[in-house]
């Protein structure tokens, strides 16, 4: 109980504040942010943040879409497959490390531009790779932008949010990550199935590989409209640029409450950390300096004060991560194989491991000899277009609810719920029931990671949190990678193992959440 009130004490408790704050002079930072209100900044602020995360989930999904159609032509096995859906993770869990530490350093926009551009021109790259080596590098280079851009999204959208709107704030981001799935599915259903591009030779530029081109156009948008924002206020006055930090608040006053508005607030009280952003000297010089701010910032995280919430925080992002992206990213092959499955014996029924004992592999790999074309399933596809709309009620709930039932009630149903609804695609035997509970698993796992976000921006101090968000994720693709890995070797042996892991990891996290603090309205640290 001690150590809880101890957690509780880092967040500075307090009644919600008046918007339009109490007069002139000197402010804490959370009655600035409440007094320049919630309007038009902000809500182009999370519509471009909200873009920005539709773009990681995009160049995420668009892997596990692709893998039918790209099997012949890079000939991939299902373990060849696991291993690509892994490297991007691999990617992602390096990226996050070293973006979301960097950000902590020198800014949250300026690392989060590079970050989108990394991920933007490797994934035009990997179109144009024509073996699978090649490839696989292209898409690991693409994983690094990605896990930068996401902890360095959410540290940088919540400074900028007043603690009775940040919950349905980051709520909303959360739900664009639903958008980039539909969007995706709805581009590969529209361009896989159609057979064009051109032929020269041993160089191949068919549909799939347009399809990838399309996806990578989103986050390369968004890290030109980002160029247009302010940096984090709060994170400026960390290195103690205070007049910079009040410039753009007043400015985000401004265009919450008109351009002729007066802001009262003329200081703001914050305690400075000096960060060592000195670029003089050689590169040399610099590159070690930020790596030993960084490893610095690291060990920070595990200090007696924050021990217990950065452990559980690990465990529950290996969980949550290794059951979702364990399941989720086979489904489009999980889909396709049942659909072949039914087309060749629409008389049968058969589990989804049942249907993987019948070595349908076998089949796919007989096509490829003698067909060098795509083989890809048009119903397969549809089923993901419905599987991503699917979220779509859980998503409008957390962000209505989010700031009244709190954080932890929705990570707690989602991750027990989604444990349930794994372990019944075990069980069932028609493509039907696959897909509502391919939905479901969909749905609840989306309230999850809405909620998982949320906490993952409210329980670290500013000068430790893009790191934490980092460290936190980099546990989370170590789960990712693993839960891909397995997947790929065990699918086509003994599928039981896989599916009934990622229903332990799910209902385990879920349980883990009750030992966190609840940081529901509680201002930013």
């Amino acid at each position: 109980m001690m150590e809880r009130k101890a957690l509780l004490s880092q967040f500075e408790l307090r009644e919600d504040i008046e918007q339009d704050g109490e007069g002139e002079g000197s402010h804490t930072y959370e009655e600035a942010i409440n007094t320049a209100g919630f309007g038009r900044f902000h809500f182009w602020l999370i519509l471009i943040g909200g873009l920005a995360n539709a773009s990681d989930a995009i160049e995420i999904l668009c892997v596990s879409i692709l893998l039918p159609a790209a099997e012949c032509d890079l000939k991939m096995t299902s373990a060849d497959k696991g291993w690509l859906n892994a490297m991007l993770f691999l990617g992602m869990m390096l990226g996050g490390y070293i973006w979301g530490s960097l950000g902590d350093i020198y800014g949250r926009r300026n690392i989060l531009i590079v970050s989108l551009l990394v991920n933007a021109i490797a994934g035009i790259l990997s179109a144009f790779a024509q073996g699978f080596p090649l490839f696989l590098t292209f898409r690991f280079i693409s994983g690094l932008g990605v896990g930068g851009s996401i902890p360095l999204v959410w540290a940088y959208i919540s400074e900028f949010q007043p603690p009775h709107k940040r919950g349905q704030a980051l709520s909303i981001i959360a739900s664009f990550w639903m958008v980039g799935n539909v969007v995706v599915a709805g581009t590969a259903l529209g361009i896989i199935p159609l057979h064009i591009g051109f032929v020269s030779g041993n160089f191949k530029f068919n549909s799939w590989r347009i399809f990838l081109v399309i996806c990578a156009l989103p986050a390369l948008t968004i890290s030109l409209a980002i160029v247009l924002l302010p940096e984090s206020p709060m994170f400026l006055l960390l290195k103690g640029q205070h007049n910079d930090a009040l410039a753009i608040i007043r400015n985000v006053y401004k265009q919450n409450h008109g351009q002729q508005s007066h802001f009262p607030v003329t200081s703001i009280d914050f305690p400075v950390m000096k960060l060592n952003t000195d670029n003089s000297g050689s590169w040399l010089g610099s590159i070690k300096r930020a790596v030993e701010q960084t490893l610095k910032q690291t060990v920070s995280l595990f200090a007696p004060s924050l021990l217990r919430v950065t452990t559980i925080m690990l465990l529950i992002n290996f969980a949550i991560q290794f059951g979702y992206y364990g399941l989720w990213l086979w489904f489009p092959e999980l889909f396709n194989r049942l659909e072949q499955f039914y087309a060749d014996h629409p008389d049968m029924k058969a589990s989804v491991c049942e249907m993987t004992h019948m070595n349908l592999n076998s089949t796919a790999k007989q096509v490829c000899q003698e067909d060098e074309g795509d083989e890809v399933n048009y119903q397969a596809l549809v089923n993901i277009l419905i599987t991503s709309i699917a979220p779509l009620p859980a998503n409008v709930w957390t962000i209505v609810h989010m700031d009244k039932f709190g954080r932890k009630f929705f990570l707690i149903l989602s991750m027990t719920l989604a444990g349930v609804s794994a372990f019944g695609i075990y069980l069932v035997q028609t493509s039907l029931h696959n897909l509502i509970l391919g939905c479901i698993f969909g749905a609840v796992t989306t309230m999850g990671f809405n909620a998982l976000d949320c906490l993952g921006a409210e329980l670290f101090p500013t000068h430790l949190r893009s790191t934490a968000l980092a460290v936190t994720l980099l546990a989370a693709r170590v789960g990712a990678i693993i839960g891909s890995i397995i997947f790929g070797y065990l699918l086509d042996v003994y599928c039981a193992i896989p599916i009934l892991l990622v229903s332990g990891f799910l209902v385990f996290g879920g349980l883990l959440v009750l030992l966190l603090p609840n940081t529901t309205r509680v201002a930013l640290t």
